[in-house]
């Protein structure tokens, strides 16, 4: 294994002299262009730079090689990987600063556009260096709006629900896919969009996210918002919002008239003891019930086997099957001159699991009445595997809301990698179980679209969940 490390290292710094191919890489935002230059001397802190260039290469290596051998969608992108692999090498070696290499490497991994792909950590805290502005911004059918505003920080109150047109000069939705989908690890755009929403605004601290916005009364006005909200935050902030947030709970079990509504709003395995409990309630009192799974980021695959079987009508199911990438070292050497060996040599032989068979208890009553399942681009990882599972299944449940968020999977956690940086590779994609097709970049469509507007947010009114309830009257 040291043998190998050294061997990439060596292979890095030759490639990096003599560099053939290039893939461009996106500018970094606006708001950080500054710290691809050296540290920002108005900053409170320096900019790290404590990484060794060794270290810096190696690591990169390191990535690229295990994407290279075990990343399960390799078939599926649209560059040469090693063309990319060099070219962000130059990268690597020109950044100034640790922010501006991690930057650089957070761009390498996001290209292969999977969200169980990516950077996890980092050697330095993201608090010591950016902040976020005392804002929150969401979208709205492809809109940027002004949610909520915090009281104390002297911010013009009327731009509460205003919608951002512009950010440094672009129109809003441009910047957003310029300036964020490059470090974003996604493989659809509605999760992309989603995860940019959480960041837009942040950046180093003290500097200021500007742009114009169109108000409530249609007055078009210029905004520049300081980057201060952590470090101006105080024990007694109060808040300006469109909407008061709602508390949200693990699992819980709401009702309209005979329609059970239950919301799961994570698949992690403690909420099966309350699933059963509540499952049990349901099945005996409820006419109808709606799984609310908007909010479901995911969690263990167990949880979601345990909801279908209340779903399933027969003693059994199949769950999903999957691929995962064979290296072979014969095939490899025979496929430059046998077809039959052809996709050992290119990188791309894969095996098949075939869906295995869920049993389920005779004791467990089921759902003998409709069911209606709400999903979104929040609804993502094991949640999905649930909704695979059911997707081509007769008479399933009616699906409503949004396309999910496209991703799940075996992620490979590379731990051990120099100075504290953690990253995941995703080695497994699963295959929907009766047609054995891959589940990959694009997520699950609902049969009924439907999206919020700003309007529905600020009325508070639940469009998808009360469409849900008239599907039963219909």
């Amino acid at each position: 294994m040291f043998m190998k490390h050294i061997f990439l290292l060596v292979i890095s710094i030759i490639i990096f002299l003599d560099i053939q191919g290039s893939i461009s890489i996106a500018q970094t935002t606006q708001a950080n262009k500054q710290v691809l230059d050296a540290g920002d001397k108005t900053h409170p802190k320096a900019f790290p730079d404590s990484i060794s260039l060794q270290d810096k290469i190696y690591t990169l290596s390191t990535i690229w090689s295990e994407i290279k051998y075990n990343f399960v969608n390799i078939d599926r992108i649209k560059f040469d990987l090693d063309s990319l692999y060099k070219a962000t090498i130059s990268k690597i070696v020109a950044t100034k600063n640790d922010i501006a290499y991690y930057d650089v490497l957070e761009r390498f991994i996001c290209s292969f556009g999977d969200g169980h792909t990516q950077l996890m950590n980092k050697s330095y805290s993201e608090n010591d260096y950016f902040d976020y502005i005392p804002c929150e911004i969401k979208e709205f059918k492809g809109d940027f709006y002004f949610t909520s505003i915090r009281k104390q920080v002297g911010l013009d109150s009327t731009l509460l629900g205003a919608k951002i047109i512009e950010i440094e000069g672009i129109p809003a939705m441009k910047y957003v896919q310029e300036n964020y989908f490059p470090t974003i690890a996604s493989s659809t755009i509605q999760n992309k969009i989603y995860l940019a929403t959480r960041n837009i605004g942040d950046g180093i601290i003290d500097s200021y996210f500007k742009g114009k916005a169109i108000k409530r009364n249609g007055e078009v006005v210029k905004f520049s918002i300081k980057r201060n909200g952590e470090t101006a935050k105080t024990k007694d902030n109060m808040w300006l919002q469109l909407k008061q947030p709602t508390k949200r709970r693990a699992i819980s079990l709401e009702w309209k008239n005979n329609i059970a509504i239950l919301k799961i709003n994570t698949f992690a395995e403690k909420v099966i003891p309350t699933m059963d409990s509540l499952m049990k309630i349901v099945t005996s009192q409820a006419k109808g019930l709606i799984i609310d799974l908007r909010n479901n980021g995911g969690g263990s695959t167990e949880t979601a086997l345990q909801l279908q079987k209340y779903l399933t009508k027969g003693d059994f199911f199949l769950s999903f099957g999957s691929q995962t990438r064979i290296n072979d070292g014969y095939g490899r050497s025979q496929g430059n001159y046998r077809k039959e060996y052809e996709d050992y040599y290119l990188g791309k032989a894969y095996k098949i699991e075939k869906p295995d068979t869920i049993h389920v208890e005779k004791s467990l009553k089921r759902v003998d009445f409709p069911v209606v399942v709400l999903i979104s681009r929040y609804s993502f990882s094991a949640c999905e595997d649930f909704l695979v599972n059911i997707y081509e299944v007769p008479d399933r449940p009616l699906l409503i809301g949004e396309p999910t968020g496209g991703s799940t999977g075996a992620p490979l956690v590379l731990f051990h990698l120099p100075n504290k940086t953690t990253a995941r590779i995703c080695t497994l994609r699963i295959l929907f179980p009766y047609s054995m097709k891959p589940f990959v970049g694009k997520g699950i469509s609902p049969d009924i679209e439907i999206k919020e507007s700003i309007e529905d947010y600020i009325s508070e009114k639940d469009v998808v969940l009360n469409r849900a309830l008239q599907s039963f009257h219909n």
